[in-house]
Formats: structure tokens, C-alpha cells, sequence
């Protein structure tokens, strides 16, 4: 009885959070056959919602119906870097789990999202042939960039995240700008760039001119960085990839509010009226993304969870600081600031006698937790069963 309600359960667990039974059986099937497709379409949709942890094709899913929601350009460059991905993967002879979890993808699906989601407001000029040809060749060039780097990580077991997302898409925007003969700071309309509203487009000062905060746009700015992630920051497609990632965790989800809570309200803080920014979600989305990869990479313990709400204020303190960097050169901070908080994190995981526990096996936190307190709870009684034997043996003995 016993064995048949475990059956049940390991089957449930196989079509919840990262979807296990979908890798199993699509890792047995040849490349060279007509389960090619379905291999790419599972990197791809997986490779899509892991930029945020999701591994989850149905997450993928979500969050690939918010970008034609939101701006279809989006969502085809997001398509055309999962292809470009999974090729080169393959020629660059990434693991098979990898390529199929979208772990050595996701990289350049960011690379085309925010590439095409800023090209009109870097540079002046619609998305063009010209444009799409560069991107292209930017994705191959992700795919080495992605292998280099974790290569290079690979001592430390720390993972490369979206570093090489950020050099390449740096090269990419800046590139765009110099092809456009657009230099320093010198913008298509001569504003200030610092990142992208609803559109993609720059903001613009006559939008808000009050300096008194609203605080329901600074909540709305909470919910639109889910968006902003990938480019596509209105509140339909934003409430969408939400869905996308509570699919995936609720737990993984909530601790992405709470990060995006944190770092907008952090935005108010440390910018300047009339806070364009914040009420876009720009100051939300590092947080975000940190907060849920503290909770994805470690154990939820109470420590994790300070851990959680530090490592979120960090990002925000590194995008205040980094920001006038990046503005001077004209490019957004991308991800810049969650991946020096996260990695600073994560690092203290590979310390001797860590307060921070790292997850060996990564599916999704519900079952992260789950298992570490079933872990506990057996350690719990592996350690009383002796004690107990003690007893009986001394209650044994004073009988005598």
C-alpha cells in the first residue's frame, strides 16, 4: 500500500515544477530524427523561463505569450536565440542536460530580448534585416562567450548566471550606437538614457513632472519588473510572466515580489524625482531576480531568507552605485547589479561550515524544502535511537 502511494506521488512530482518527466523522455530520443523539434522547442520554452529560474517549458510558455503580448519583436528574437542556442550548444558539445534544461541557451534569449526591446532608443532606427543579421551573429558569438565563462567558474562550482548575457549584450548595444555614428552620450534625441519604459522607448521627463511619490505606481513598478526582465514592461504582459513563474514555485514567486518590493522601494530612496524609473519597474527587477535566486540555489532556512532580503538590498545598492557608469556610456545596467549580489551570496555557501546551505540536486523550492526537512527530521531520529537504546540499557541495568 505504502509503495503504491509512493508511485503516485513520485508521478505527480514529475508534471510540477521543472517537469522531470518531459527531460527524461526527450533525452532519450536522437537528435537526428524527428524528435529534433521537440527537443529544440523544450530548450527553447525552457530556456526562456530559466532566465528567472523557471525551468519549466510550461513557464516558457507564459512568459513567450507575455512577449507577444507585449511586443511580438521580442518574442521572435527570443525564438531565433533559442535556434541559434541549441546549434551551437550542440557544435560547442554543451552536456545534453544543459541543452535541454535551456541552462546554456538562456544567455542569448536575453541577448535578443533587451537587444531588440533598446535598439529604437539607442539608436534612432527601426528594427531592420541589418539588425536581425547582427543579432544573429551576436548569438553565436553568446555561445562561446557562455562556454568560456563557466569554464572559467567551473573551480569555484559557482555558476556563470547572466555574466554573459551582460558582456554580450553591452557589446551588442554599444556596437548598434557606434554603427549609428552615436558617441559619449550623445542619444537619437538627445535625452539621457538610463533604461526603457512600456515601449522600449526612452522616458521622457513630461511623462511625470511631480516629485511627491506615488506609491500604487511604485507598487505597479513591483509588478512591471517582471516584465522589464525581458523587455516587455507593460502590465499585461508583466502580470503574465507572473503566472508564468507561479506555474513554476509560488515560493520562488513571492520571494521575486518581495525582492521587486525591496528594490523599488530602495529606488525611491536613492533617485531623483519624479522616479520614471521605479514606477517602470527598472528599479525593481535586479532585486527581484536575486531575492529568487537565493531561494533557488540555497536551502529556504531562516537564514536564507535574511539572506534573501540582504542580498535584494545589495543589488539595489549596486545599481545606484553602477549607475552612473552605465549612463555614461549609454546602455542600461542590465543585470549587472543581481549578479554581483547573488554570486557575493552564493559564495559564502562554499565556505567551511556554511550558514547558507547549497542545494546539490535543483528542481524548485517547494521540493528543496521539502526534502532538506525531511533531511532533518531523519537526522532527528538517527540521533535520539541511540539515546533511547541508552535508556533501556540503564533502566535494564537498575531493574537488576
Amino acid at each position: 500500500m505504502n509503495n503504491r502511494r509512493q508511485e503516485k506521488v513520485t508521478w505527480w512530482l514529475g508534471w510540477v515544477g521543472d517537469m522531470p518527466r518531459v527531460t527524461t523522455f526527450l533525452l532519450q530520443k536522437p537528435w537526428l530524427s524527428a524528435w529534433a523539434l521537440p527537443k529544440t522547442v523544450n530548450a527553447t520554452l525552457r530556456a526562456i523561463g530559466i532566465v528567472a529560474f523557471a525551468n519549466s517549458p510550461l513557464s516558457g510558455l507564459f512568459i513567450l505569450s507575455a512577449m507577444f503580448v507585449g511586443n511580438p519583436a521580442v518574442a521572435w528574437a527570443s525564438l531565433l536565440a533559442g535556434l541559434v542556442g541549441v546549434v551551437f550548444s550542440k557544435l560547442l558539445h554543451q552536456p545534453e542536460q544543459l541543452i535541454s534544461d535551456g541552462a546554456v541557451v538562456f544567455n542569448g534569449v536575453l541577448v535578443g530580448c533587451i537587444s531588440v526591446a533598446l535598439f529604437p532608443s539607442l539608436s534612432g532606427h527601426q528594427v531592420d534585416a541589418l539588425f536581425w543579421l547582427a543579432l544573429t551573429a551576436m548569438l553565436v558569438i553568446t555561445a562561446y562567450i557562455d562556454k568560456g565563462l563557466n569554464a572559467l567558474m567551473s573551480p569555484s562550482t559557482l555558476p556563470a548566471l547572466s555574466v554573459p548575457f551582460n558582456i554580450a549584450a553591452v557589446l551588442m548595444l554599444l556596437s548598434m550606437r557606434s554603427s549609428a555614428g552615436l558617441t559619449g552620450t550623445l542619444g537619437p534625441d538627445m535625452q539621457q538614457y538610463s533604461g526603457s519604459n512600456d515601449s522600449g522607448a526612452l522616458p521622457s521627463l513630461s511623462e511625470n513632472t511631480t516629485e511627491k511619490v506615488e506609491w500604487l505606481k511604485v507598487m505597479e513598478g513591483s509588478v512591471l519588473a517582471a516584465g522589464q526582465i525581458y523587455g516587455v514592461g507593460t502590465m499585461d504582459a508583466s502580470i503574465l510572466i507572473l503566472l508564468g513563474f507561479l506555474v513554476f514555485s509560488p515560493l520562488l514567486t513571492l520571494f521575486f515580489l518581495i525582492g521587486s518590493v525591496i528594490g523599488s522601494l530602495l529606488g525611491v530612496l536613492m533617485s531623483p524625482a519624479p522616479y520614471l524609473e521605479v514606477y517602470a519597474g527598472l528599479w525593481g527587477y535586479n532585486a527581484l531576480l536575486t531575492a529568487g535566486g537565493v531561494v533557488y540555489f540555497l536551502q529556504v532556512t531562516p537564514a536564507a531568507v535574511l539572506a534573501a532580503a540582504v542580498a535584494a538590498t545589495l543589488a539595489a545598492l549596486v545599481q545606484a552605485a553602477s549607475g552612473h557608469v552605465f549612463s555614461a556610456m549609454m546602455v542600461p545596467v542590465l543585470s549587472y547589479p543581481f549578479n554581483v549580489a547573488l554570486l557575493l551570496l552564493l559564495a559564502i555557501s562554499t565556505t567551511p561550515d556554511p550558514p547558507l546551505l547549497w542545494v546539490q540536486h535543483r528542481t524548485f523550492p517547494e521540493q528543496h524544502l521539502y526534502l532538506h526537512l525531511k533531511a532533518l527530521r531523519r537526522k532527528d531520529q538517527n540521533v535520539a535511537a541511540p539515546e533511547n537504546r541508552n535508556q533501556e540499557e540503564l533502566q535494564q541495568i537498575t531493574s537488576k
